[in-house]
């Protein structure tokens, strides 16, 4: 979709993310004031402008009274915990906030007859570990640990409202987003900072295969996804289509920084259910949203690096 044409489905309108102040939903919320819309940002700490609101989506009441008010035709959901750890006491907090604040904003969007679209922000890691790599969205979903089955359990919740209430309702399955401005606990952010600092990186032996999509195209791929009205009550998954082993990812980045020699690869154990093959075939998201991912994980890096240095100063 051409940038007139969002322009087109975007300018004027009003539009709602939830978690508008993570690493995802700043990027997205630039884009979207770029095309005219009228941007609210909700989340559950002081935002900053005219327009970000503090709300807890796990608070029923304060999240209704925030939609009436607002009103909006496209909704971003984005809000939500992330913790990959395979320790079953975050279950009831991972649901409590992942699975309950979709609830929450799913019964608030029955009464706001203008909404076009509702986005929601599913993970790959839905389809576990013993799927055939590209997963595909008719496999059946095996998730690996509470935050997979938190996000299983609103994808599911998502399709129902669908089919109850008609609720516009999306999900998109992204493999693992990286990019300029991403929190430090992430691998990639993780390995830069660290080897800026000078300092050595312990990892595991790296084995795993992984496919990162660079901020940007997923940005892109929300805002294709909103403005086709197309899709309603469907699961997408979202990738590079560029797969890398995380031992070659760090080695790319330790070469663009010039300190190979401060990884040390394979002084960690592996984490308990890794998936050892993280793939999906977004064939369906192509056909659906006339979108593709643009930019190469080479490049991508080199602008995260740049921009992390710009930041420092340097």
């Amino acid at each position: 979709m051409t940038e007139t044409e969002l322009k087109d489905r975007y300018a004027g309108r009003k539009a709602l993310i939830t978690g508008g102040a993570g690493f995802i939903g700043r990027r997205l919320r630039k884009k979207l004031e770029a095309l005219g819309a009228e941007v609210y940002s909700l989340d559950s700490a002081e935002g900053e402008g005219p327009r970000a609101l503090k709300c807890d989506v796990r608070d029923a009441a304060a999240l209704a009274a925030a939609v009436r008010e607002i009103s909006p035709e496209f909704v971003f959901h984005l809000a939500g915990r992330v913790d990959r750890t395979a320790d079953a006491a975050l279950l009831r907090p991972m649901l409590e906030v992942n699975f309950l604040g979709a609830l929450n904003l799913f019964e608030a969007l029955k009464k706001v007859p203008v909404c076009r679209a509702v986005l929601l922000l599913g993970t790959g890691e839905e389809y576990g570990r013993f799927a055939e790599p590209p997963f595909r969205e008719d496999y059946r979903e095996d998730p690996v640990g509470p935050y997979s089955f938190s996000k299983f359990c609103a994808t599911r919740l998502a399709g129902l409202f669908h089919r109850l209430y008609g609720l516009p309702a999306i999900v998109l399955r992204p493999t693992l987003a990286y990019g300029p401005g991403q929190e430090a606990g992430m691998f990639i952010p993780s390995v830069i900072e660290t080897l800026r600092r000078g300092e050595k990186f312990a990892m595991t032996a790296g084995e795993q295969v992984r496919d990162f999509i660079f901020i940007d195209d997923l940005v892109s791929v929300y805002l294709a996804a909103g403005a086709a009205g197309t899709g309603f009550g469907g699961i997408f998954n979202i990738g590079s289509g560029e797969t890398c082993s995380i031992r070659d990812l760090a080695m790319k980045i330790g070469r663009l920084m010039g300190r190979e020699k401060l990884l040390e690869i394979g002084a960690r154990p592996y984490r308990p259910a890794e998936i050892m093959d993280y793939r999906v075939d977004f064939s369906k998201a192509v056909k659906a949203f006339g979108w593709k991912p643009e930019t190469g994980l080479e490049r991508g890096l080199q602008l995260t690096i740049a921009a992390g240095e710009k930041a420092d100063g340097k």
